[in-house]
């Protein structure tokens, strides 16, 4: 769907690189500049064929340019590519786009209709856009991590999350703002710059417990979202809706009374008094297996889930058949399989447009399919340093 689109990717590690992932994965031409040592995220592991699963998941379908961007020839190339290319992300500390000739007032005289996206931890201004940011500083400046804690009670020590949702969320929200860009430019004719905040996302997504303490004056200072954390039964953890299925849980455990209870007489009684209903259910759940339990929520039409492991999840029939695992080809390998993108689309297929490239290994075809370069002038730049020879 996006074939016609042609995105140069200066992004790493992954705020950048999963969002233009999902623009190759819909068909976007991604030009990847790398670094003379390559993106950091290849010598992540585990590997297969010398290829990280990190690099693997996030860079599949893609072209790489290897390029020393500390040379002015190297810097020289990039501006040539931007007059050829639709969309140029990036995730570098702010100000380095500008220090090094690629601001957006010099991209946009290079070509009026590009659209420049700009990932960074705090955004491209206010008073915290020097701080060095990763998605840990970001999720604790945020109070993600506050509110993770105090869903263990206050004054726990926050648990940490194994999942980059600062990084995940700013890529979503790169890749819907560059698709917007794309489509204002089919009526305006012009690019524009966008500025994606890893903060502003992590915020805009926090869907109860900033609204709850804005609407209460600051007095609800508590995580609504306690009542969602895993049930522990006899034999492992049940993800269920108790508190959105109230009354039918509460005949599920036998314990129907509840209902007349003052303490649970309406919605806000029952999230006032959360803890002590969610200490009955706990009672309930200890003597429960979840074979046992899952009959009964079944009875009850109560939503639920067991906690799957990571094999028993990637073993899961409905990953199978919503085709969330697919396989792309890695030299001397074969075919490896990787997570693919979630989006289905009824009048074009999705998914990874081939496997993660090597090491500069499109030099050759970007800079003389593109840029006209003759096979002397590619030997010169590699000679200088400006460029890396392509491997496989």
């Amino acid at each position: 769907m996006l074939r016609n689109v042609r995105v140069l990717d200066l992004s790493r590690v992954l705020s950048g690189p999963f969002c233009t992932r999902m623009l190759a994965d819909m068909g976007a031409e991604v030009i990847k500049i790398e670094s003379i040592t390559g993106e950091p995220m290849r010598r992540y592991p585990p590997f297969k064929g010398g290829y990280s699963s990190y690099f693997t998941q996030w860079n599949v379908g893609k072209k790489s340019l290897c390029l020393d961007l500390k040379q002015e020839k190297g810097i020289d190339l990039v501006k040539r590519l931007v007059s050829v290319c639709d969309v140029v992300v990036q995730n570098f500390r702010v100000g380095l786009m500008e220090r090094m000739g690629l601001g957006y007032t010099v991209l946009r005289k290079l070509n009026p209709r590009i659209i420049l996206c700009s990932i960074s931890g705090f955004g491209q201004t206010g008073p915290e856009t020097a701080r060095l940011a990763y998605t840990d500083i970001v999720q604790a400046y945020s109070g993600l991590d506050y509110i993770a804690g105090r869903m263990r009670g206050p004054g726990a020590d926050p648990p940490g999350f194994p999942v980059s949702f600062a990084d995940t969320y700013a890529s979503l929200n790169a890749c819907i703002s560059i698709l917007a860009a794309l489509y204002q430019r089919e009526i305006s004719g012009e690019g524009q710059a966008i500025d994606i905040s890893m903060l502003d996302c992590l915020l805009a997504a926090n869907d109860s417990t900033l609204q709850q303490y804005l609407f209460s004056d600051g007095a609800w200072d508590r995580p609504i979202g306690i009542w969602r954390a895993p049930l522990r039964m006899k034999d492992g953890h049940m993800g269920v809706a108790l508190l959105l299925q109230f009354e039918r849980t509460t005949r599920a455990i036998g314990r129907a009374e509840l209902t007349q209870d003052e303490r649970f007489s309406s919605v806000a009684a029952q999230v006032a008094n959360l803890d002590q209903f969610l200490e009955i259910v706990g009672e309930w759940a200890r003597d429960i297996t979840v074979e046992e339990a899952s009959k009964i929520f079944d009875e009850f039409e109560i939503p639920y889930a067991k906690v799957n492991s990571t094999r028993e999840i990637l073993e899961s029939q409905v990953v199978k058949e919503r085709s969330m695992l697919c396989d792309v080809e890695l030299p001397g390998v074969g075919r490896v399989p990787v997570v693919n993108t979630p989006f289905r689309f009824s009048a074009r297929p999705t998914g990874p447009q081939g496997r993660p490239p090597g090491l500069g290994e499109h030099n050759r075809c970007v800079l003389t399919e593109l840029l006209d370069l003759s096979e002397e002038e590619l030997e010169a730049l590699a000679n200088e340093g400006v460029i890396r020879q392509e491997r496989g």
